[in-house]
C-alpha cells in the first residue's frame, strides 16, 4: 500500500449519534470522479464561498472591539464628516493570519443528518435535479477511515475530522470556541449545512507568482497553480469496503437513475442505489 495517510483523527464528536449518516450533495461529473478515482478532494479553504473561514476567536474578539469602537456614541458627531477608522495594522495582521490558515487547510466537506433525513436546502443549493447524494453511516465511516486511511501524496499529511461548531460571529461566546480549532467554526448564518468537515493540514508556504517579460502572465498563474494547489484528490483505501450509498434527486428522471445503475454495474461497483423519500 504505497504513500498511506493513516494519521487522522476525529475530534469533538462525542455527542454525535453513532446512528447519524454523512451526507454529500453533488452533480453527476462530480459523482463519475467519485466511482473512477475512488477519492475524496480536499479544497483549499480560500477556494471555498465562505471568506471567513479559519477565523479564530482571537480574530473575531477584536474585529467586534474594532466594531463597538467605530460605532461607539462618542463619535457620533464627527462620524457623518471624516471617515473613522481604529486598529488598522491590527485588521491587517488578521487578514494575514487568516490567509495563511486558509491556504494550509484543505477540506472535504459533508451534510450529517439522520439515515432517512434528507435536506431540501442542500439538495437545492448543491445539486440540480438529475443530481445524487452520497450517504454512508458516520460510525461505519469513522472505523473504516481510521483502518485504513488513504493513498495520498505522502505520509506525512494530518487530517482531523470534526463536525462545525456554529457561532454569531457578530457576538461570539468566547468561552465555548476557545479550546475549537478555527477551521471548525463557521457563522450561524451557515447552519443549515449542519456540515461535517474532513480537513487537510498542510505547512504554510507563500510562493509568489513569477512574471518575466516574455512570458504571458496568464500562463505564469497556470504554472503557479500547480506549485499553489487549489486542492488535493486522495484516494480512498479498501474503497469497495465503504457501505456507501447513492440516493437519487427528488425530481431524477428515470433514464438518468438506468443510466447512472449502468455506470455502477459496469464498474462493478457493489454500491446500491436507492430513491429518494422526498417529493418535490
Amino acid at each position: 500500500m504505497k504513500n498511506k495517510i493513516s494519521n487522522i483523527k476525529f475530534t469533538n464528536d462525542e455527542n454525535i449519534n453513532e446512528e447519524s449518516f454523512l451526507w454529500k450533495y453533488i452533480d453527476i461529473s462530480k459523482l463519475l470522479s467519485f466511482l473512477i478515482n475512488k477519492s475524496f478532494f480536499f479544497t483549499r479553504l480560500d477556494k471555498v464561498e465562505d471568506k471567513k473561514e479559519g477565523i479564530t476567536a482571537n480574530h473575531l474578539f477584536y474585529k467586534k472591539l474594532k466594531n463597538d469602537t467605530e460605532n461607539s456614541f462618542v463619535f457620533d458627531k464627527i462620524r457623518d464628516t471624516i471617515s473613522l477608522e481604529v486598529g488598522g495594522a491590527q485588521m491587517n495582521r488578521i487578514d494575514e493570519e487568516i490567509k495563511q490558515i486558509q491556504k494550509s487547510n484543505f477540506a472535504n466537506c459533508w451534510f450529517i443528518a439522520g439515515e432517512y433525513s434528507e435536506s431540501v436546502a442542500m439538495w437545492n443549493l448543491y445539486s440540480s435535479p438529475n443530481s445524487v447524494a452520497i450517504k454512508i453511516k458516520y460510525s461505519d465511516f469513522k472505523k473504516k477511515i481510521l483502518e485504513n486511511g488513504f493513498n495520498g501524496d505522502g505520509s506525512d499529511l494530518d487530517i482531523v475530522c470534526s463536525k462545525i461548531k456554529y457561532v454569531n460571529f457578530l457576538n461570539p461566546n468566547h468561552s465555548e470556541i476557545e479550546l475549537i480549532e478555527s477551521v471548525f467554526l463557521k457563522d450561524s448564518s451557515f447552519n443549515h449545512e449542519n456540515e461535517f468537515r474532513l480537513v487537510l493540514k498542510k505547512d504554510f508556504k507563500e510562493i509568489p507568482i513569477e512574471y518575466r517579460p516574455q512570458i504571458h502572465k496568464k500562463e505564469s498563474e497556470k504554472l503557479h497553480q500547480i506549485n499553489e494547489p487549489f486542492g488535493y484528490n486522495l484516494k480512498l483505501n479498501e474503497f469497495e469496503n465503504y457501505n456507501f450509498e447513492i440516493v437519487f434527486h427528488p425530481k431524477s428522471q428515470d433514464w438518468i437513475k438506468s443510466d447512472i445503475k449502468k455506470i455502477c454495474d459496469i464498474m462493478e461497483s457493489t454500491i446500491k442505489c436507492s430513491d429518494s423519500l422526498l417529493e418535490l
